[in-house]
């Protein structure tokens, strides 16, 4: 990293970049969890999207499941690195980036969540 990057030792010391961090991982990990924990391997095909509109309208093998909560992971990790780089010019910014983070971790938990109570 080059001078201009700000210590992550004191961007964790601002506490609400702490509580937030730990939030979104949480949330994250907890979408693994319940992915792991639900979605077995299994020949059959399992209904990966929900409409409202049309209900299940695209299926797929089972471990297609996991792109949801990797994404959350790809998010988590995207906006956590913008937020600490940002952090030294843009405090307001940063925090905008973490709070970004929080809410795409609850909706793709409402989107895991959603898959599985369709898939068990």
């Amino acid at each position: 990293m080059g001078k201009h990057t700000y210590p992550i030792k004191l961007y964790f010391k601002y506490r609400l970049n702490l509580v937030m961090f730990i939030l979104a991982f949480l949330i994250n990990l907890s979408n693994w969890i319940w992915v792991v924990l639900k979605i077995r391997p299994q020949k059959d095909l399992i209904f990966l999207h929900y409409n409202i509109l049309f209900g299940v309208d695209y299926i797929g093998e089972w471990w297609r499941v996991y792109f949801v909560a990797m994404t959350g992971l790809v998010i988590f990790i995207i906006n956590f690195l913008l937020g600490w780089l940002l952090f030294n010019k843009d405090k307001f910014v940063s925090i905008l980036m973490n709070i970004v983070n929080i809410v795409a971790q609850i909706f793709l938990l409402i989107a895991t969540a959603i898959l599985v109570f369709l898939n068990v």
